[in-house]
């Protein structure tokens, strides 16, 4: 069985290597489907020739160097050889979908995609409008010819609510991503936050809440909102730094330097990168939103709403307890082992996609 990858609108290797996921996604997940499929072939929006793939998986790239919205729709045709060769098509998030419809109303090629996050939502929250109206066009024809849904988590499950979606939220590599001997050398407790600094994230409101507390704020990322940040920062007279990326292999040192992780997200899906951070043993504060919320218990984490009063009132309770936050570290360790194991998910992946071909 041969299976084919259709990556998100505009997405590629060169896209991912700015972020550190390219290596995360050949390691774990390509490594994964290599195993059980007999070619796993990927097709780019980026003219690329991609090394240290396993060897019965190939890349097909964007040779003309189209646009990405022209690309969308010619792709299939333009790869029409290789779209036959493959058995069904594994398509990440709903803006990729595209090419699938088109590869399964002229091929009859069935496809399966993530629904990765309340899109509609984020567009809202982050005012733009064009995509909310194309969510409206096309999330009812994906729902309608796609043969399975991954459905990052359970809140969303209730809005989907279709009989083709499935739970699978993500995962994380408990092996790698684990508690490490290290200690933090500054006086200050250094508070971490990964993620793009865009307005979903809810960083102005983390900044602010850190007003006159004795902490060192840092945060991974990249987004439009960096100089705002770095502005608030200066106003509130808080100690922060923003690293652009990270390689994905040196983030489990990252996570155990710190003393505590935030996610004051306004909403998520089935955030990777809270997954990580419990994974190596470290107390987590997340917002009681959507995507976070049903991964915190109140005993491998603590919860807080996503105003700066009340993510100061949680970090105040973090500071002030230490006990706590050994103890919640221990808790999370084991909470992500026994839930969001990345291979025992890519396992529940590959048998739905297999049972979808």
């Amino acid at each position: 069985m041969n299976l084919g990858i259709i990556l998100a609108l505009g997405d590629s290797f060169k896209n991912m290597a700015k972020s550190g996921q390219d290596s995360f996604f050949k390691k774990f997940y390509l490594s994964a489907f290599s195993k059980e499929f007999e070619k796993v072939i990927i097709f780019s929006y980026e003219n690329e020739q991609v090394l240290g793939l396993p060897h019965n998986v190939r890349v097909i790239p964007n040779k003309y160097n189209l646009h990405r919205f022209i690309y969308a729709i010619l792709l299939p045709l333009l790869n029409l050889k290789i779209i036959l060769e493959c058995n069904i098509l594994r398509v990440y998030h709903l803006f990729g979908i595209p090419p699938a419809i088109i590869a399964k109303l002229f091929f009859g090629k069935p496809f399966i995609f993530n629904y990765a996050y309340d899109y509609e939502k984020i567009a809202k929250i982050e005012a733009k409008r064009l995509n909310y109206f194309l969510l409206i066009f096309l999330k009812p024809i994906a729902f309608y010819f796609a043969s399975k849904i991954f459905v990052a988590n359970k809140q969303l499950m209730k809005k989907v609510n279709v009989q083709k979606s499935v739970f699978l939220s993500n995962g994380t590599d408990v092996n790698f991503f684990k508690p490490l001997k290290s200690t933090n050398p500054e006086n200050s407790l250094k508070l971490l936050s990964v993620g793009r600094l865009e307005k979903q994230k809810n960083f102005e409101n983390l900044i602010m809440a850190l007003k006159g507390l004795k902490v060192q704020l840092i945060i991974v990322g990249q987004g439009s909102l960096k100089d705002e940040l770095l502005k608030i920062a200066k106003i509130n007279e808080v100690k922060m730094t923003i690293i652009p990326r990270v390689e994905n292999r040196g983030m489990p040192k990252l996570y155990n330097q710190a003393d505590i992780f935030v996610l004051p997200s306004y909403i998520e899906g089935s955030p990777k990168v809270l997954l990580e951070a419990m994974s190596c043993g470290l107390p987590v504060l997340g917002s009681d939103a959507e995507g976070i919320d049903e991964v915190l218990n109140g005993t491998n984490g603590r919860k807080c709403g996503t105003s700066s009063k009340s993510i100061s009132e949680a970090v105040n309770y973090l500071i002030k307890n230490p006990g706590f936050r050994v103890q919640a570290g221990k808790e999370a360790r084991k909470f992500i082992v026994n839930n969001f194991n990345l291979e025992v998910l890519l396992k529940k992946e590959i048998k739905i996609i297999k049972e979808a071909s």
